[in-house]
This record gives C-alpha cells, structure tokens and sequence, in this order.
C-alpha cells in the first residue's frame, strides 16, 4: 500500500518558523544604519515588538548577568588591583612631596643663617634621634670637609627668621660627623642673659634648657632671649640666639637665679651650617 508523503512540519511548526523569520528580519531592519526613508516602519515595528523584546530581555538578562559574573570576575579583579595600587601610589606621592616641602623650607632658613664673619659649611643630617636617650645626629660633611671635633653647629629657628645653635660636633669621620644636640644633658656653652653671662646646659629631650647661678641683680623676664657670649675660649660665636626665657627661680638665700630656657633653633631641621673656627685647645 502507498502512503501519500505530506511534510514532516505541522501547521504550528511552519508558523513558528515563520514568525521567527519575520522578527529577525524585523530587528535587521530596526537595526541598520542609515536607513531614513524606513524610520516610520521602525518607529512602527518598534511600538508592535516593544513587549516581546522587553519579555525577551527580562527573560535572558539573568543568564547574560550571570555569565558576565563568571567569565568576567577576573576582569573586574584586575581592575580593582590597578585601583588599589594607583592609590597606593598616590599616597606615596603626596608622602614624597610633603617631605620635599619639609627640605625646601628648612634650605630657605638655611639661607637666613649666618655666624657673622665666620666661614661655614652647610651639611645635610643624614640620621635622625634614634631613642629618647641618644640626643645626636649625623650630618654629611666630616674631616675631609675641614670639619673638626668641638665646632659650632647652627641652623633655622622653629619660627620667624635668623639662626640658633642646634650643637656641636662630637665625633668626626671622612665623610660623616656626628653632632651632640643642645638638649644632651652633657652639652654647655657660656651665654649671656639679662646682662650677665653664665653657663647654659642642657637637660634632655624634650626638656628645657638650664641656666644656673644667674646673679640676682640680672633684671630678667620671660619671654628674654638668650644669646650666645662668644668669649674667647669658645667655639660658638657671640649673639646667635640660643633660646627664650620661660621661667625664673631665686635660691634661697636670695643671691643666684635659676633660668629655664627653650630653644630656639629646629632641632629636627634636615640642614644645618658648621661654623668653621677652631674649637678651644
């Protein structure tokens, strides 16, 4: 018996196809450039479709996010890590900048400073304070330079203009010398105060400077600048600023007074000036 061969396609199988042809011709149409005389049929097939493209996208929008979420993770994370390290960068810019501001300022004091007629010779200090008991520095410039032990070392004050005895050299080397700050409670050096001279020492970081024996007759306030006395058997020349008055104390029998003094000079300036005049023999 013969069987009449009819299509392996229903009616709803032809349909389906059809309507699938249509919309991708369709969505060609809407989405060809340049096509101005078809704008009305697009605006029009835009309207009609508007529904099933905004069904379609609600229908895969979570399986489009969900494969950007797997393949695209590590995009992301790159991203991020080049973020965080143009941070970091940035940080350590703007640390790099505040330290060169802090060099500029302390050179523009530097320029400021002098030791009268006295030749100097600037230095950079090269290390810092490492505990609260070492009260010395490192500076740059040693007996190559003509640095000598017992000279003068002058820099910027905290504020306002001029220069201040920031020590003295302690031991010298090649290329390196290593200064004794005033505030070490070995350091001395005659100055004078309301008139009268006397011995200035100092008492440790962060602590005043010392002034003892100070003649009652010496009219002193606070606030009074001490100056150094530049006599003969010193290295340090007359009048650089030494610190301020900040409080006075009588003995008890009433005969000497007791004078506590900040200084004055930067004690953590980065530059300084060695006064070149020949320590005391």
């Amino acid at each position: 018996m013969a069987f009449s061969k009819s299509s392996s396609r229903s009616p709803r199988s032809r349909y389906t196809l059809g309507l699938l042809l249509l919309t991708a011709v369709t969505l060609l149409v809407l989405d060809l450039p340049g096509t101005g005389p078809l704008q009305p049929v697009r605006n029009a097939l835009a309207t009609v479709l508007s529904p099933i493209r905004s069904a379609g996208d609600a229908v895969f929008a979570p399986i489009s996010n969900g494969w950007r979420g797997a393949f695209g993770y590590g995009d992301v994370k790159k991203e991020n890590d080049r973020l965080r390290a143009k941070l970091e960068d940035a940080k350590g810019n703007a640390a790099e900048l505040a330290r060169l501001q802090v060099e500029v300022r302390d050179l523009q004091k530097l320029n400021g400073v002098s030791a009268g007629t006295l030749k100097t010779r600037s230095a950079r200090v090269v290390t810092t304070q490492l505990s609260s008991f070492d009260q010395s520095v490192e500076i740059n410039q040693g007996s190559g330079d003509g640095i000598k032990k017992g000279m003068a070392v002058i820099t910027g004050l905290s504020s306002g203009s001029g220069g201040g005895i920031l020590g003295r050299i302690q031991e010298v080397r090649g290329g390196r010398s290593k200064v004794e700050l005033i505030t070490s409670p070995s350091f001395v050096a005659g100055v004078t105060v309301g008139g009268e001279r006397g011995v200035l020492r100092g008492q440790g970081r962060n602590r005043t400077l010392l002034i003892e024996q100070v003649p009652s007759t010496a009219k002193l306030e606070r606030g009074d600048y001490v100056y150094t006395s530049g006599i003969e058997d010193t290295a340090f020349p007359a009048d650089l600023k030494v610190g301020r008055v900040t409080s006075i104390k009588m003995s008890a029998d009433g005969q000497y007074q007791t004078v506590e003094v900040t200084p004055l000079a930067d004690l953590a300036s980065v530059y300084v000036k060695v006064v070149l005049k020949d320590p005391p023999k």
